[in-house]
């Protein structure tokens, strides 16, 4: 039972719980302590969280610019004017926390004070093992008390899905009309349902990916794609796609030597396992997580069941499954299904799994040399997805690659390839193209390859042949 004491000192009554009161009362031993004693213990637990918060905000040093993406931002910003609750989604280091400094970055170029913004990251270990929608009270009023209470404050919850209850404390602030609220977070499951529910229409999300094809250019000062130059530029633009194909997205790796950016990427694998997964589930077993993962990385694009997986890996099916449920969870598997009118058919055919970034997978699985096709099947996924495309693909007596879903109908089919120099490859990946093509009632489609470019017509049907690095540039392209 909870019971409250009243702490006099001089004019000033304060109410404690019972549960602050016991140390004291443990050497006292009497309902009754040294006034001073006690406030210089609050003031001092205070004082340190004033500290912790000191070190990653900005009220008293210049906010740093990291490396714009544009099209987040925008969108950030126009979600700003609605007022409602901004979460930003998506794998362990593709940039979430530095796009919401850019965001206080640009609030305070337009004339917001520095002191309106509390930025908090819950991946500091200082804040506790099990932080609690108590320590975010006590937070916010650490930081009115310290830093601002006058206004209205833009407040940053980063990397917040391990924080207990945190979507009541959020909601509870967002109706109270508290503060402007951003969070983020590297699991999918970062909205519950109840809180998804809850905050229905007052949430906007946005998944953060690493950094597209456009991006990587100009991230690395390459000049920005123009239509009117693809062709004089080939050569630049194919040379750093090719470094892009296999290096992958996440910022940091990206501007590392090989063997450097190899190990970064074999450090936010492990990390993902680890924290994401192993502690926060509290799995005993690493290694059969690992090598489900593996698993998985290494049958990028083909069709699969769980059957597969627990017969290779002599697992329970049921464990199987769960592992493959965490792993998408983290944002580094996704999966698609072989499309279907039936949606119960759907969800028991045959999957196929890619990876959110192909620096892992040349970190981890396989080698470029061994399998370029695979790479390229997986980075056009991650693209399309970065277009928020609806993803299936298309098996019947031939296979294609992707077919795109529009409303209520199949409106795209693409095939992806090396090349179609080799007469069974082109067979192969033409006849699979036919057949979604003749099957969803469409009258062209897609093969992207490594180098090719050119038009054909197959059976009355149009085909387009473009090099990937190029489609990647002309996102308008298309074939409907």
């Amino acid at each position: 039972m909870k019971i409250d004491f009243e702490v006099v000192m001089g004019f000033q009554n304060v109410s404690v719980s019972r549960n602050i009161l016991l140390p004291f009362v443990s050497v006292y031993g009497k309902y009754f302590i040294f006034v001073e004693s006690f406030f210089d213990f609050i003031s001092m637990d205070k004082n340190k969280l004033f500290g912790i918060l000191n070190d990653w905000n900005y009220w008293d040093k210049p906010v740093p610019e990291f490396f714009p993406r544009p099209l987040y931002q925008e969108k950030i910003n126009q979600y700003l004017t609605t007022g409602e609750v901004i979460v930003l989604k998506g794998i362990r280091r593709a940039g979430k926390s530095t796009l919401l400094i850019n965001h206080i970055r640009y609030l305070t170029e337009n004339g917001i004070d520095k002191k309106a913004f509390l930025f908090v990251n819950f991946e500091d270990p200082r804040l506790g093992d099990e932080p609690d929608s108590e320590l975010l009270e006590q937070i916010l009023e650490t930081y009115k008390e310290f830093v601002n209470h006058e206004v209205k404050p833009h407040v940053f919850l980063d990397e917040v899905q391990n924080v207990h209850q945190w979507e009541k404390w959020v909601l509870t602030g967002y109706e109270l009309d508290r503060g402007h609220f951003y969070v983020t977070g590297s699991s999918s499951k970062l909205l519950s349902r109840e809180f998804g529910t809850a905050l229905s229409g007052r949430f906007l999300a946005i998944n953060v990916l690493p950094l597209g094809f456009d991006e990587y250019l100009l991230f690395k000062n390459l000049p920005a794609p123009d239509k009117n130059k693809l062709i004089t530029q080939k050569i630049l633009y194919k040379k750093a796609f090719n470094d892009y194909l296999t290096a992958g997205g996440f910022p940091k790796a990206v501007s590392l030597v090989d063997e450097l950016r190899r190990q970064e990427m074999i450090m936010y694998y492990e990390t993902i396992i680890l924290k994401d997964i192993v502690a926060r589930y509290n799995l005993k077993n690493f290694d059969s997580v690992k090598k489900v993962a593996l698993f998985l990385l290494s049958n990028i694009g083909k069709p699969f069941n769980l059957n597969k997986v627990k017969t290779t890996l002599q697992l329970s099916y049921d464990l199987a499954d769960k592992y493959f449920e965490y792993l998408k969870d983290t944002f580094l598997l996704f999966e698609i299904y072989k499309y279907d009118h039936s949606l119960n058919k759907q969800f028991a055919n045959r999957r196929k799994v890619y990876c959110i970034d192909n620096g892992i997978l040349s970190a981890i699985s396989f080698r470029v040399s061994e399998d370029y096709g695979r790479y390229l099947e997986n980075i056009v996924f991650v693209e399309l997805m970065r277009r928020e495309k609806d993803i299936y693909f298309h098996q019947g007596q031939k296979e294609c690659d992707f077919v795109i879903k529009e409303s209520l109908r199949i409106t795209q089919a693409i095939q992806v390839c090396r090349s179609l120099k080799d007469e069974k490859t082109r067979q192969r990946e033409v006849d699979g193209l036919l057949e979604a093509i003749k099957t969803y009632n469409l009258n062209d489609g897609l093969i992207l390859t490594e180098d090719e470019d050119f038009e054909t017509e197959v059976e009355g049907f149009n085909i387009v042949v473009l090099p990937v690095w190029k489609w990647f540039l002309q996102p308008d392209i298309q074939t409907v």
